[in-house]
């Protein structure tokens, strides 16, 4: 009885050993079909496993230091053109000191797995990052779109609406037309054919339309900062007092009216009350010379 309880004890000792040593080899050669036993999943295959995971989060990284870098380059690039596009007057005030004080925390962005840390911290910090850059990303976003709106505010376009030719008379001091005596010019004169249309430089609101013998048919538009652009010697104007325009809107066709000696654009920038020199603000085309009327053969002028 005693021999038949041990030779039973041994047998199952035998088959514990022999299902535990199968199970072993099953797990190194099919850990698939170990698992769907068992649902154990080998040291090794938990090693390949976060290597696979490394692997990838390294891949991640590297995308998102990629993307880190190409904003980098777009934020440089908007920041040159935002430099361009600001008119002479008013960029001076960003180039002042801020006399304020500055600080804040640290908190740079490092793609990089740390072999320190485990997978899931690795991965934890990257999230992380990747939240803040797209907080960041959000905030780039709408600060690009304010300084896009306020710079159209701005009278800052070409105010012919054909493609640009040619200045007939610059801003500053020149030979009076009709006095032949030295006088000061306010504004620039675009030549341009009779009926050629005249839009608006930037977005605002017509402050003003007007008759005199000086600047013939005129159209005052008030936009933001203090800028008020004129528009002089048109033979037809489309707009009200009052009304709201957009940059590039037709408001008036080029004429002769006033105190002209041919149709062209009188074109004045008004800022505080005081003229400035329009080309301080206007995104000049490389086509800038003066020209002669095909007439006259002289500079066609006005006031």
């Amino acid at each position: 009885m005693k021999i038949g309880s041990v030779i039973g004890v041994f047998f199952l000792l035998c088959g514990m050993g022999v299902h535990f040593i199968g199970f072993k080899v099953a797990l190194q050669v099919r850990p698939d079909f170990a698992r769907s036993l068992s649902g154990v999943v080998t040291f090794e295959e938990l090693d390949a496993l976060d290597a696979s995971y490394k692997e990838q989060l390294v891949q991640l990284q590297e995308q998102l230091s990629k993307s880190l870098e190409k904003i980098t380059e777009l934020k440089t690039l908007k920041d040159r053109f935002a430099d361009l596009a600001t008119p002479a007057p008013v960029k001076s005030k960003f180039n002042e000191p801020s006399s304020g004080a500055r600080g804040g925390p640290l908190k740079p962005f490092a793609f990089k797995v740390d072999a320190n840390k485990s997978i899931d911290k690795n991965f934890s910090e990257t999230v992380q990052s990747s939240k803040d850059l797209n907080q960041i990303l959000t905030k780039f976003k709408n600060d690009w779109s304010q300084q896009y709106d306020w710079l159209n505010q701005l009278p800052i376009g070409i105010p012919v609406a054909a493609q640009f030719g040619s200045m007939s008379s610059n801003y500053g001091m020149r030979v009076d037309p009709f006095t032949k005596n030295l006088a000061f010019h306010s504004g620039i004169d675009f030549q341009a054919s009779p009926g050629t249309g005249i839009v608006a430089s930037g977005y605002g609101t017509i402050s003003k339309v007007g008759t005199d013998a000086v600047y013939g048919r005129y159209v005052e538009i008030s936009h933001s900062d203090g800028f008020v652009s004129k528009y002089a010697h048109a033979q037809k104007v489309f707009v009200k007092q009052g009304e709201q325009v957009s940059k590039g809107q037709l408001i008036a066709e080029v004429g002769s009216t006033g105190r002209s000696t041919g149709p062209h654009l009188h074109y004045e920038i008004i800022r505080n009350g005081s003229n400035l020199n329009p080309a301080q603000v206007l995104l000049m085309p490389r086509q800038n010379s003066l020209a002669t009327s095909p007439k006259s053969g002289t500079a066609v002028a006005s006031q």
